[in-house]
């Protein structure tokens, strides 16, 4: 890919408005038709078939005889997106655990109480091979905690481990998320879906919002074109005119919109986040914030065309220092993390001095290169022979 080609595909990013239309969405709060799946039976069948097979390499490895699959994320990633798990909107634990065994027959069972099991199994968990073992919800607590009787009369003296602490079951190694950093064919699809839709969302918003409006207005917006989708934002940082210069992360503080705003989210449906930053401004742009969005377009540039199969984290850390320094904003990368992995996880890993990750081929990366008052974010999927920007629409100024 030359040069040229990935300039224009950052420069794309900024998405610098100069003028906004004034008419205001329905806010009616109405769901736009959000499919609940986009995949086939065959291809879901497909793609849990191959992760099946990868974690068993996986236990066979490491000497598990059984894993346990609790974190919203995991069970996301090994349902291919059908089972949702997490009641609680703030916390990552879900409320029911995966057992996937490492056995001849592969059994596969759902341990929950009686809140959960019957919405997991019938709608979902059933059809995909798994048998409930139910315990009573007042049973697994600080006090009394059948869990681990049930672990051990599954699983008998074989060893069990956990993505989060469980009774009977030692803590999984950080290297099991590995197994979900490489993308099947389903997930991709999936993937540019909410790529798509979530940017969607931001753009409608940006071209809605005029003058006199407030960040919790915005805010309100984002949250709501985002959900009529169908999806969750799990990060909404709104800010206007100075407060976009004086705060990195720049959670909505009530500041009135007069010239200049920034939308910067990151959206998830089937378990798949993805991250995404547009900007408006009203009338003309100032020289030194032109210069600014410039700079860090292709500072975010250099990120991409850096981001191959078989590259160090810490190798694009390092080079990243002289982008800036080249674009002549030398300390601006000290003021803010950088970005790195996405997919399963808002960030799967960020870039610092000598991480010890490296770029895979199929993998999500959001770079969020920034400039005082400026910022370059969008989420892109890295292949052999390039890589694919998942947040553009194709209807928005460049």
């Amino acid at each position: 890919m030359n040069r040229t080609r990935t300039l224009a595909l950052a420069l794309a990013i900024i998405a610098l408005a100069t003028s906004c239309q004034t008419e205001q969405p329905e806010d009616d709060g109405a769901w736009t038709d959000p499919p609940s799946h986009i995949n086939s039976p065959e291809e879901i069948e497909k793609e849990i078939a191959e992760k099946t097979d990868r974690l068993v390499a996986y236990m066979d490895e490491k000497g598990f005889d059984a894993v346990l699959l609790t974190e919203v994320r995991n069970v996301n990633w090994m349902t291919a997106g059908l089972a949702n798990t997490q009641i609680v909107l703030n916390k990552d634990v879900g409320a029911a655990t995966l057992m996937i065994m490492n056995n001849e027959t592969r059994d596969k069972y759902l341990l929950a109480n009686g809140s959960e099991t019957p919405r997991l199994m019938n709608e979902t968990l059933a059809d995909l091979g798994y048998e409930a073992v139910e315990y009573p919800w007042y049973e697994a607590n600080a006090v009394k905690d059948v869990r681990g009787a049930i672990v051990h009369r599954l699983v008998g003296s074989g060893k069990v481990a956990s993505d989060v602490p469980y009774p009977g079951a030692v803590e999984l190694p950080d290297d099991f998320k590995t197994l979900r950093y490489q993308l099947s064919d389903s997930e991709l699809a999936r993937y540019r879906w909410v790529g798509e839709k979530t940017t969607e969302a931001v753009e409608e918003v940006c071209r809605a919002i005029e003058p006199g409006m407030s960040e919790y207005e915005i805010e309100a917006r984002t949250a709501a074109a985002i959900r009529a989708r169908g999806m969750l934002p799990t990060v909404l940082l709104t800010a206007v005119d100075d407060r976009v210069f004086q705060y990195r992360h720049a959670l909505p503080g009530g500041e009135t919109l007069a010239r200049y705003a920034m939308i910067n989210v990151v959206a998830e449906k089937w378990g798949m986040p993805v991250a995404v930053t547009r900007f408006v401004h009203f009338g003309p742009v100032p020289e030194e914030l032109q210069r600014k969005l410039d700079k860090t377009a292709i500072v975010n540039a250099r990120f991409t065309a850096a981001t191959k199969p078989g590259v160090s984290g810490a190798d694009i850390f390092e080079a990243c220092k002289g982008w800036y320094a080249e674009a002549g904003y030398e300390d601006e990368w000290k003021k803010h993390h950088q970005g790195g992995a996405i997919g399963y996880d808002d960030r799967e890993w960020v870039i610092y001095p000598g991480i010890e990750k490296t770029v895979r081929a199929r993998q999500a990366f959001a770079w969020n290169p920034t400039i005082t008052g400026a910022k370059i974010e969008n989420t892109i999927v890295v292949f052999e022979d390039g890589y694919e920007t998942i947040t553009e629409t194709g209807d928005w100024p460049l």
